[in-house]
């Protein structure tokens, strides 16, 4: 079992195979190193886990925001078919499917609920605001979609097809993404929303376009050379105390581009779900 686990909470049978310890690597200690201040909700001391496969995947944008709110957290990278189903059986999956985030006693699904969920907790989420809170929503909605072609790239038999589309596919959203990029605080930082109360006014939208375009990059490596405000705004995030403390960690996974690594993840992803 999974030590320390609070009441409550799922224990699951983790066996990880000594070159994927990486997976299992104790917290990344983000509290002091920049970010909105850590959300006061919830049970003192909780255990935060997020559960997924053993990869990048729909899993990553709870990830960053997790960084990018100074949330500490316990990765869980399941291997066999096993652990998902008994997940699945005793009800800690609502649709039967990962991701899953343990957070303040809760068990999340959903990958945009529980993006959201942890966004509102450091306060980024806009929602202190009607108006700027339904702009933040229509960008992180706007981000997803784009997203598809990132999160699609591992799975797709023919890759070099799927690369030469992403430009068309991407289209209609990077020139909205970059209008609505603003200047704020006398040009020192750049973002969507002006005014919130969280650390350098950071906003979801903020992360979840960064972290979309650091996924894009190893795939499209020019992708940004129309857009220098988004490739701005990506740097300005990844150069984040607890962002870069992240992606510099063990518990990032990284991008499935071909070879070995990509080969990994799919096998990962099929051998928990189906069992092959």
């Amino acid at each position: 079992n999974i030590p320390n686990c609070h009441p409550g909470q799922v224990h699951v049978q983790v066996p990880i195979p000594p070159h994927h310890q990486h997976a299992m690597a104790a917290s990344v200690d983000l509290k002091a190193s920049g970010g909105p201040p850590r959300a006061s909700c919830g049970p003192p001391h909780s255990l935060t886990r997020l559960t997924y496969f053993e990869g990048w995947g729909l899993a990553e944008q709870t990830r960053w925001v997790l960084a990018a709110t100074n949330v500490d957290f316990e990765q869980v990278a399941l291997t066999e078919h096993e652990q998902f189903t008994t997940l699945r059986d005793e009800g800690s999956l609502l649709f039967k499917q990962l991701p899953l985030l343990e957070i303040d006693g809760l068990k999340l699904t959903q990958s945009q609920a529980m993006t959201r969920y942890v966004a509102r907790k450091g306060a980024i989420d806009g929602t202190h605001n009607f108006q700027q809170g339904a702009l933040v929503d229509m960008l992180c909605e706007g981000i997803r979609d784009a997203r598809g072609v990132v999160v699609g790239y591992a799975f797709n038999q023919d890759k070099a097809a799927h690369v030469a589309s992403i430009g068309t596919r991407i289209g209609k959203f990077m020139p909205v993404f970059e209008e609505k990029i603003k200047d704020f605080d006398n040009g020192a930082r750049l973002g969507f929303i002006e005014g919130l109360p969280s650390v350098g006014g950071l906003c979801t939208a903020d992360v979840l376009l960064a972290e979309f375009v650091h996924g894009l990059l190893p795939m499209v490596p020019d992708a940004l050379d129309n857009y220098p405000r988004i490739a701005a705004l990506h740097q300005q995030i990844i150069a984040m105390p607890s962002v870069a403390a992240y992606l510099a960690s063990d518990k990032r996974f990284p991008f499935p581009t071909e070879g070995e690594v990509c080969d990994a993840y799919v096998a990962n992803v099929n051998k928990v779900l189906h069992g092959r």
